[in-house]
């Protein structure tokens, strides 16, 4: 089992060159910002945000992960961006990761929450960032974007679901040190992998004493453990491929003809008659048995003999290779309405624009950035997931396209419980093929009341990353912000 067992402390280290290009401004306005450390580059910038002109202050760094004997584990990078706070209020801090594992914070970064997004290929103002309601620090972890592990051993003790978590707690810990932002209101964002990251992180914090405000959690579900009932978690993934049938035109004319009545019919199907069928569908006559593949088909678009007569489940690999199996296309893994390639041209040109954005605008000098400069670091091939055991079955599960290859520790509900306060958002796409927003709603039904209460879901017409859709930047933006400055706390 790989992982730190170490409690980790945490030191500034230089990044970069200690000058950037800064627009010009005027004093008053450069001295309300908040400063960067002696160990990040800075600069004032400007963006149109929730309809008006707002000023922060960028500070690109990193901050050097050590293990409690003082041995260097890794230089995190971060990309911080702070505001003013309003007289008499303390502005909260939040930070944001991706998963992976082994991905860099780019998608949240440049296509949701900064106040920056790539539009074709180049950076624009986003009136939808969440910037107007807390400061944002976007974190890369070790062997992704500028972050480093320190060595090859140190790396094989960051490359696992526990000692990234304490990795991550000690930057966090160590950021707000040195920027004066112990008393700022705590929030953590992740998305996929990185709804692990943020719920044991909030846990891990909470041991420590460290208040958490509360938890974004995007398109990973919600981290509570083994799934307790695991057939209703499979039942309730019907709405998704019924609503990616829809969407491709796959289903009965008389189906496609009424798709809110079609998603509804469907959800009520999975409870009634798909969900008790997956729990013993040993039981069933040969009759009930064939009703049930003929369900299957009609909320699938699939032809029956594509569906497992004997355990009656249809794994979320063998929807995506079986919707359109006669053109040879297998949907996408994150957005199941996208079976075409990814645009290569537009992925360079995006590429370009974040180093540019880097190197120039920022002022970044040193490093190279794994994914972009140079080739991806193994983080994902090398990551052990020692949080649990990987099990015959748990495995067999993620090749089905099931999720990690072994289940979450039930940090949500434990931090939730020890933190009376701590409050969860949870946001999901109605396309993706790793999660369910029917799910999510079931999960949080069978909470305890208390818990449940403080629990905010969102449910997407998009994919993974749901933001992308056509539409829905602005929505998920404005939620999220609602999320982060509750009537308590200032925009």
């Amino acid at each position: 089992m790989r992982g730190l067992g170490l409690t980790m402390a945490a030191g500034l280290a230089l990044a970069g060159c200690t000058t950037a290009r800064t627009e010009p401004q005027s004093a008053a306005a450069a001295a309300a910002l908040p400063e960067c450390t002696s160990g990040a580059v800075g600069t004032r910038q400007t963006a149109a945000i929730g309809g008006s002109e707002m000023a922060y202050r960028v500070c690109a760094g990193t901050l050097a992960v050590r293990d409690a004997a003082g041995v260097l584990l890794a230089e995190l990078f971060y990309t911080a961006y702070l505001a003013t706070p309003k007289a008499g209020h303390t502005r909260p801090i939040s930070f944001v990761w991706n998963g992976g594992p082994g991905a860099d914070s780019r998608l949240l970064h440049f296509h949701a929450l900064g106040p920056k997004t790539l539009e074709d290929g180049a950076l624009a103002d986003n009136s939808a960032s969440p910037l107007a309601a807390s400061d944002l620090v976007f974190l890369d972890p070790a062997g992704t974007g500028f972050s480093r592990p320190a060595s090859d051993a140190a790396a094989a003790r960051l490359y696992s679901t526990t000692g990234d978590l304490a990795a991550t707690a000690a930057f966090i810990r160590a950021f707000r040190e040195a920027y004066g932002r112990a008393a700022a209101p705590l929030y953590l964002i992740g998305e996929s992998f990185g709804t692990w990251r943020a719920a044991g992180v909030a846990e891990m914090l909470i041991d420590d004493g460290v208040d958490v405000a509360g938890m974004a959690l995007i398109s990973g579900g919600i981290p509570l453990g083994e799934e307790s009932d695991r057939p209703l978690m499979r039942a309730l993934s019907l709405p998704n491929r019924t609503a990616t049938a829809l969407a491709l035109g796959r289903l009965d004319p008389a189906l496609q003809a009424e798709p809110e009545a079609t998603l509804a019919a469907a959800e009520r199907w999975a409870r009634a008659v798909w969900y008790p069928a997956l729990r013993d569908p040993a039981a069933l006559s040969s009759d009930a048995r064939a009703e049930v593949i003929a369900g299957l088909a009609r909320y699938h678009g699939l032809p029956p003999e594509r569906i497992d007569a004997e355990t009656l489940w249809i794994s979320p690999r063998d929807f995506r290779t079986g919707l359109l199996a006669e053109r040879g296309v297998t949907l996408d893994i994150f957005d199941m309405r996208e079976t075409r390639a990814e645009d290569a041209a537009a992925q360079a040109a995006e590429e370009r624009a974040v180093i540019a954005y880097y190197r120039e605008t920022l002022g970044v000098r040193d490093g190279a950035y794994a994914g972009i400069e140079v080739d991806p670091l193994p983080v994902g091939a090398d990551w052990g997931y020692d949080q649990a055991p990987i099990t015959e079955e748990s495995l067999a599960r993620a090749i089905a396209g099931e999720g990690p290859p072994s289940p979450s520790q039930p940090w949500t509900l434990r931090a939730m419980r020890k933190a009376p306060a701590l409050r969860t958002w949870v946001a999901a796409g109605l396309y993706d093929s790793l999660n369910s927003c029917a799910a999510n709603a079931a999960t949080v039904a069978a909470l305890p009341a208390d818990i449940a209460a403080r629990i905010t879901l969102r449910c997407y017409p998009g994919g993974h990353m749901m933001y992308d859709a056509e539409g829905q930047a602005e929505r998920f933006g404005s939620e999220l912000s609602a999320f982060l400055a509750p009537e308590s706390s200032d925009p």
